[in-house]
């Protein structure tokens, strides 16, 4: 193929209106947040539900220096030679909320020079003792993820646009040009969050199921003692790390097409759908 004749290709494919993608996505983010916080405060304020986003969070740390968790870790984790080790309770509210307080116990030592860092934290009561640790997990942002892409969905069936595409003269379409059906629409955003929609799905897993695999006291504190990935503790690690993959694969599934343009992002060709200025 000619370059002449490959310059006329790329001439008939649709324009990628990247800035106006990205100026619509990131007001209608702004907007959806802001529509989910005001729905917790107020689920929050008629029901038991205890519900907050991290933004919402206040985070005030003291200085532990009592309490039974401390005898407990000087006598099972003894110091070594130019170790450091801070104690404290963190106690985390939001908006009024009576909140928890977590246990952090930190040991530092000077590798060269690079500090290493191991802790061991664990939520407990007015007294210092242990509690369940699911008093912790706070699903309100994994449930955000899962239902932005109903949200976008309703927002843009049926020749309906969001505020964002709005603002910036987008429209989403059928390839022949029609609009698109709830269902259409759902399907589409499904794929276009896919990358969301996973990460949420991790959340709710380290959330709700590696808890209940969390072992006795004792040994949470050797395993923070001597953290390997065999352990639990090195288990959390191991899922935090899929947090960069999924970076990787939220850059590839919205950035790439766009960069390397044939018409349609990949969620587009899977529904078959368009976006065109109007």
């Amino acid at each position: 193929m000619s370059f002449a004749a490959s310059d006329h290709q790329m001439a008939a494919l649709p324009p990628r209106y990247f800035w106006r993608r990205a100026g619509a996505y990131l007001v209608d983010i702004v907007i959806f947040q802001i529509a989910f916080t005001l729905l917790f405060l107020a689920l929050s304020a008629v029901t038991p539900w205890d519900l907050t986003l991290p933004l919402l969070q206040k985070q005030q740390c003291d200085k532990a220096t009592s309490g039974p968790l401390i005898a407990k870790l000087e006598a099972e984790w003894p110091l070594q030679a130019g170790e450091v080790r801070s104690n404290q309770l963190c106690h985390i509210s939001w908006l009024g909320s009576n909140g928890y307080t977590v246990f952090v116990s930190a040991v530092a030592s000077q590798q060269g020079s690079t500090t290493l860092k191991r802790a061991f934290s664990v939520p407990v009561d007015g007294n210092g003792n242990p509690i369940n640790p699911n008093v912790t997990a706070r699903p309100t942002s994994s449930v955000v993820l899962l239902l932005l892409p109903l949200a976008f969905a309703l927002c843009s069936a049926a020749g309906r646009r969001t505020v964002g595409k709005r603002l910036t003269s987008l429209c989403v379409s059928t390839v022949e040009g029609r609009p698109l059906p709830l269902a259409l629409a759902a399907k589409r955003e499904m794929f276009k969050f896919l990358p969301l929609i996973l990460l949420a799905i991790v959340n709710l897993a380290s959330l709700f199921l590696l808890p209940s695999y969390l072992p006795p006291i004792d040994q949470l504190i050797q395993q923070a003692r001597d953290t390997n990935l065999l352990n639990t503790i090195g288990f959390f690690a191991l899922t935090g790390a899929l947090a960069p993959l999924l970076f990787v694969f939220a850059l590839v599934w919205w950035i790439f097409p766009l960069i390397v343009w044939r018409g349609q992002t990949f969620y587009d060709r899977f529904c078959d759908t368009i976006v065109v200025k109007e």
